[in-house]
């Protein structure tokens, strides 16, 4: 079990990359493996099997240790790592946001490449989604809004945190002229059930901001939480999209979204490398709820250096009833 309490980080091996290896000791990783795997394109299964490698040869937690720049890349490198794909990326997102009124440094791989996996996905996936609400859960500065009007929602549903992220994402969007009637904010964090009580953090504003790591010397707020499907029912959304990545929270995500999940059957992209368990326990819990879904795992950064190794790593899902 993971300890909430205490801080975590993708880039140094602390309560991240140590729970990663007391997971895959104190459980039994082959049926954990092996249910992951099942069903999953060899593409997905060959990153699983590096993933799985690259987090049993951190450094341990106690070290405080980066892993070196220079140090081996367990497994080699995946095709996405390569600096030839890493040049690749980067020129088309030179071409591609042109227009985009955003900070370089803000523009992700993952969000302005990958697009949060949808460049990944079968054509008909992509034309069933145009023009149908979107809800972007763990929306931050409105990167994920901007990018994904590319793909013509009616309008997104942006859920956040931080209000200091989302009094950026407001400036963000007006900045690059998404229409108001086109998005709607909401600052609530997302919870397995609509009985959690509210959690009171320090308002960092920063892409890792978590309801998991709570001390630090910033505005302390108190969070409201609720269950995606409650979300879905207040403001009467009909999803079809949903982007989900909440720095460690997949889990409350699919627990709170039972009956939107049951009912839209949306298309998923949802971030699963924070810690174990959204590594290896989204996807299963997904697999019993939504039947006839193809699964795909996939990384979507080049980055390699310290622990980046499993960063950006995603689970996209579709029915395959969009393919008829």
């Amino acid at each position: 079990m993971i300890l909430r309490s205490r801080p975590y980080s993708i880039y140094i091996t602390d309560g991240l990359g140590g729970s990663f290896k007391d997971y895959l000791v104190k459980y039994d990783m082959p049926l954990k493996i092996n249910l992951l795997k099942r069903d999953l394109d060899p593409e997905s299964i060959d990153l699983v099997d590096v993933i799985t490698k690259r987090v049993m040869n951190y450094p341990d937690e106690g070290n405080k240790q980066r892993i070196q720049k220079n140090a081996p890349i367990i497994g080699g490198l995946l095709p996405v790592e390569t600096k030839s794909s890493q040049q690749s990326m980067r020129q088309q997102i030179h071409i591609e946001t042109k227009e985009i009124r955003l900070p370089t440094q803000m523009m992700e791989e993952s969000v302005f490449y990958f697009y949060h996996g949808l460049r990944l996905l079968p054509t008909k996936v992509i034309e069933s989604i145009r023009g149908q609400h979107f809800i972007d859960v763990g929306a931050y500065i409105g990167d994920s809004a901007i990018a994904l009007y590319k793909y013509q929602y009616s309008k997104i549903f942006s859920l956040e945190i931080s209000q200091k992220s989302i009094d950026r994402f407001q400036l963000n969007l007006r900045n690059n002229k998404i229409p108001s009637e086109r998005f709607l904010v909401i600052n609530t964090g997302v919870a397995s059930s609509d009985k959690e009580p509210p959690i009171q953090m320090f308002d960092t504003g920063s892409a890792g901001f978590s309801p998991y790591r709570i001390t630090g010397r910033y505005d302390k707020i108190e969070v409201q939480r609720k269950s995606i499907d409650s979300i879905v029912n207040q403001y009467s959304i009909e999803p079809k999209f949903i982007k989900v990545d909440i720095e460690g929270a997949a889990m409350d995500f699919v627990k709170g979204a039972q009956k939107t999940l049951s009912k839209f059957r949306p298309v998923l992209s949802v971030a699963i490398y924070h810690n174990p368990i959204e590594f290896f326990e989204v996807k299963p819990a997904l697999e019993q709820l939504l039947m006839n879904y193809t699964f795909l795992i996939r990384k979507l950064s080049s980055q390699v250096k310290f622990n980046q190794i499993h960063s950006e790593v995603v689970l996209l899902a579709y029915p395959n009833e969009l393919l008829n």
